[in-house]
This record gives structure tokens, sequence and C-alpha cells, in this order.
């Protein structure tokens, strides 16, 4: 119990002389005047860079049509895979009964 007492003030008195610290200090910042320290695009400069050094060429060709999805996309849905689990017959084998529900 003391203990707790002890726990207690020390942090009361922490929290208080923390909140008056706080309360005390003034913030008074200054305004200051902006500062135009890159004087240049930087976007502009970047894109001037990859034009000039021809990084990137965007000509495409046009492709031939590429089969090379072999199911049909619109029948993968749930009616689709429940019309195909009906279509096919389960076998399961017959389990022993288990009591196993002790109540």
């Amino acid at each position: 119990m003391k203990t707790l007492i002890k726990t207690s003030a020390l942090l009361i008195t922490f929290t208080l002389l923390l909140t008056l610290s706080i309360s005390a200090s003034v913030f008074n910042f200054t305004e200051e005047s902006y500062i135009n320290d890159i004087p240049f695009d930087t976007e502009e400069v970047y894109n001037d860079f990859v034009v000039d050094q021809q990084l990137v060429d965007f000509d495409f060709e046009e492709e031939s049509y590429i089969n090379d999805i072999p199911f049909d996309t619109a029948c993968i849905s749930a009616n689709c895979k429940y019309s195909k689990a009906m279509l096919v017959e389960f076998n399961f084998e017959e389990e022993t009964y288990i009591d196993d529900m002790n109540m």
C-alpha cells in the first residue's frame, strides 16, 4: 500500500512539473523569408535529360492475337463452378459411426 501511495504521489508530482514547464515556455517563432535555393524546375531538367539521352522509347508495334488462356474466362463464376460440380458424381466411402459426443 505504501508503494502505491508513493508511486501515485511521484507520478502526480512529475505530471504537475511537466505541465508547468510546458505552459511556462512561450513559442515565438519569427517568420522566415522564402528561400529560392533551387533556381530551376527539377521536373523540367529531368524530362530534358530523358529526351536527350533517349532513355525512353515508346514506339510499340502492334502485336498479333495470342490465345494464351486455354479456358473461357466468362465461365469463371460461382454459377459455372456449381453447374460443373453438379455434373460430377462424388463417391465417398462409408464411415463407421463414432460416438464422440459425451454429454
